[in-house]
Protein backbone atom coordinates (compact mmCIF):
# COMPACT_ATOMS: atom_id res chain seq x y z
CA UNK A 1 0.00 0.00 0.00
CA UNK A 2 1.67 3.19 -1.02
CA UNK A 3 0.94 6.19 0.88
CA UNK A 4 -0.72 8.92 -0.77
CA UNK A 5 1.12 12.26 -0.26
CA UNK A 6 -1.58 14.61 -1.36
CA UNK A 7 -4.25 13.36 0.74
CA UNK A 8 -2.05 13.21 4.38
CA UNK A 9 0.64 15.34 3.86
CA UNK A 10 3.25 12.51 3.87
CA UNK A 11 3.64 11.87 7.05
CA UNK A 12 2.02 8.18 7.05
CA UNK A 13 4.30 5.74 8.26
CA UNK A 14 3.68 2.01 7.54
CA UNK A 15 5.28 -0.76 9.32
CA UNK A 16 5.69 -4.41 9.11
CA UNK A 17 2.60 -5.37 10.37
CA UNK A 18 0.67 -3.81 8.05
CA UNK A 19 2.45 -5.01 4.91
CA UNK A 20 2.21 -8.94 6.75
CA UNK A 21 -1.37 -8.58 7.69
CA UNK A 22 -3.25 -8.10 4.66
CA UNK A 23 -1.93 -11.69 2.74
CA UNK A 24 -2.42 -13.63 5.96
CA UNK A 25 -5.90 -12.65 5.88
CA UNK A 26 -6.02 -13.07 2.81
CA UNK A 27 -4.81 -16.63 2.99
CA UNK A 28 -6.63 -17.50 5.87
CA UNK A 29 -9.93 -16.12 3.81
CA UNK A 30 -9.04 -18.51 0.73
CA UNK A 31 -8.31 -21.53 3.04
CA UNK A 32 -11.75 -21.51 5.02
CA UNK A 33 -13.96 -20.84 2.14
CA UNK A 34 -11.77 -23.71 0.38
CA UNK A 35 -12.88 -25.79 3.43
CA UNK A 36 -16.60 -24.47 3.19
CA UNK A 37 -17.05 -25.41 -0.41
CA UNK A 38 -15.64 -28.89 0.18
CA UNK A 39 -17.92 -29.19 3.51
CA UNK A 40 -21.02 -28.22 1.33
CA UNK A 41 -20.60 -30.71 -1.29
CA UNK A 42 -19.90 -33.24 1.26
CA UNK A 43 -22.94 -32.58 2.68
CA UNK A 44 -24.63 -32.37 -0.75
CA UNK A 45 -23.51 -35.55 -1.67
CA UNK A 46 -25.05 -37.24 1.78
CA UNK A 47 -28.38 -35.76 1.19
CA UNK A 48 -28.24 -37.19 -2.26
CA UNK A 49 -27.35 -40.38 -1.36
CA UNK A 50 -30.20 -40.69 1.17
CA UNK A 51 -32.88 -39.12 -1.43
CA UNK A 52 -31.69 -41.84 -3.79
CA UNK A 53 -31.93 -45.17 -1.32
CA UNK A 54 -34.92 -43.89 -0.40
CA UNK A 55 -36.10 -43.97 -3.61
CA UNK A 56 -34.84 -47.74 -3.66
CA UNK A 57 -36.23 -49.07 -0.74
CA UNK A 58 -39.71 -49.00 0.83
CA UNK A 59 -39.56 -45.38 1.57
CA UNK A 60 -41.79 -42.22 1.71
CA UNK A 61 -41.29 -40.39 -1.73
CA UNK A 62 -41.88 -36.98 -0.04
CA UNK A 63 -39.27 -37.15 2.34
CA UNK A 64 -36.49 -38.71 -0.30
CA UNK A 65 -37.62 -36.00 -2.52
CA UNK A 66 -37.13 -33.21 0.28
CA UNK A 67 -33.64 -35.15 0.37
CA UNK A 68 -32.95 -34.50 -3.16
CA UNK A 69 -33.82 -30.49 -3.12
CA UNK A 70 -31.88 -30.23 -0.28
CA UNK A 71 -28.95 -31.62 -1.73
CA UNK A 72 -29.26 -29.59 -4.90
CA UNK A 73 -29.47 -26.31 -2.63
CA UNK A 74 -26.43 -27.44 -0.68
CA UNK A 75 -24.59 -27.98 -3.77
CA UNK A 76 -25.53 -25.00 -5.46
CA UNK A 77 -24.87 -22.87 -2.23
CA UNK A 78 -21.69 -23.95 -2.94
CA UNK A 79 -20.98 -22.90 -5.80
CA UNK A 80 -22.20 -19.83 -5.28
CA UNK A 81 -25.38 -19.90 -7.45
CA UNK A 82 -27.93 -18.76 -4.77
CA UNK A 83 -27.26 -16.31 -2.06
CA UNK A 84 -24.89 -17.61 1.20
CA UNK A 85 -26.79 -18.45 4.08
CA UNK A 86 -24.66 -15.82 6.78
CA UNK A 87 -25.24 -12.51 6.97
Amino acid sequence: MVPDIETDGGTTETNRDEHVGVPQSAVRNGVLDAIGTIALLGFSLLALFIGVRGFFVDSSMAISGTFIVISCLLAAAAFNLIPPFRN
